[in-house]
Order: C-alpha cells, then sequence, then structure tokens
C-alpha cells in the first residue's frame, strides 16, 4: 500500500472500530437471543449476568456512535453518496452483515486513493 495515512483519512480507525463493533453486536445479539429462548431459571436469565449484559449493551451504544463518527468523517474526505453512506450505517446494525459492509467500504476508498 503506497498511500499516505492522509490520502486516506481515518481508513484504519474505522477498520478497527467497526470489527470491534461487529463483534460486539454478536454478543449484545447472544445475550438477547439467550434471555428470549430460554426459561426463567436458566444461566442466561440471573440478574449478575443480565447486568453484565447491560453493561456490554451501553459499551455497544457507546463504540457504535464512535463508529458513525468515523463514517461521517471518511463520507466527508472521500465524497462519497449520500445512498452509500446511509447504506453503510445500516447495513453495519446487522450482525454478520456490518463486516462485509467494512470490507465494502474499504475496498471503495482504496479504490478511490488509487486512481
Amino acid at each position: 500500500m503506497s498511500e499516505t495515512t492522509s490520502e486516506l483519512g481515518p481508513l484504519r480507525p474505522y477498520q478497527v472500530m467497526a470489527t470491534i463493533v461487529g463483534l460486539n453486536l454478536l454478543v449484545v445479539m447472544a445475550g438477547f437471543l439467550g434471555k428470549l429462548l430460554t426459561d426463567d431459571t436458566s444461566w442466561w436469565n440471573r440478574e449478575d449476568v443480565q447486568n453484565t449484559f447491560m453493561v456490554i449493551d451501553q459499551v455497544h451504544g457507546l463504540l457504535f456512535m464512535i463508529l458513525l463518527v468515523l463514517i461521517a468523517m471518511l463520507a466527508t474526505k472521500h465524497r462519497w453518496t449520500p445512498a452509500f453512506t446511509l447504506t453503510t450505517i445500516l447495513l453495519a446494525c446487522v450482525p454478520f452483515v456490518s463486516f462485509w459492509a467494512e470490507r465494502r467500504a474499504t475496498r471503495t476508498v482504496l479504490t478511490a486513493a488509487q486512481g
């Protein structure tokens, strides 16, 4: 990669944050499904487990807001269309698809930087 950091803007922080948020989203969904699909006596419904997942949920919300800022910075620097920006944001909300959305955005930035 011959592109400088200034040409790529906040691409690397975006990639790292998108991966962290995507993994965190899977943990959040596991906690939600565990509580939803089990009975009241299961491990998922213990108070300490629910308190832990509440903290994880809040951290996920904070990390997602940071991700939105990074997406906005990339969109501004690389002049993404509003449709591309919005779909990048929306796809970041879908488990597993969020990883594809990160690769899609990275590919777009790198392609624009090369030519």
